[in-house]
């Protein structure tokens, strides 16, 4: 019983550890003032799949499918450009913003999923 106590701890404990890496979400309102500056400042990116892209996207966002991370985003993105990943419910753009961090990318934010956008979509 100690055992399976211990061992319950210690997955809870680094689930914890797996899990806070992703969960430094830019809020809606932080997201929409940012798109609304110099568009150089940051790369939006949809972490998705084209078709799911093409059925709707924030606007301003560039598609590049999470398992094409880092080779397919544009050719001189900084290390320390300002990226912003979302997805359709978060897991893939957690993924992708601990895909980006090993590739030596520093300022990541994972805003989610599409649904926490209340603006309109394209």
């Amino acid at each position: 019983m100690k055992k399976i106590l211990v061992l319950l701890l210690l997955s809870l404990t680094l689930s914890g550890f797996l899990f806070a890496e992703s969960a430094d979400y830019t809020n809606y309102s932080e997201l929409k003032e940012l798109l609304e500056s110099d568009a150089d400042d940051y790369l939006l990116l949809d972490v998705r799949t084209g078709p799911e892209f093409e059925q709707s996207h924030i606007p301003g966002a560039l598609n590049i499918p999470y398992d094409l991370l880092p080779d397919a985003l544009p050719v001189g993105t900084a290390k320390d450009k300002t990226i912003i990943v979302y997805c359709r419910s978060g897991n893939r753009s957690g993924t992708a913003r601990r895909i980006l961090s090993k590739a030596g990318y520093t300022e990541l934010h994972d805003f989610g999923g599409i649904s926490r956008w209340k603006g309109d979509l394209k």
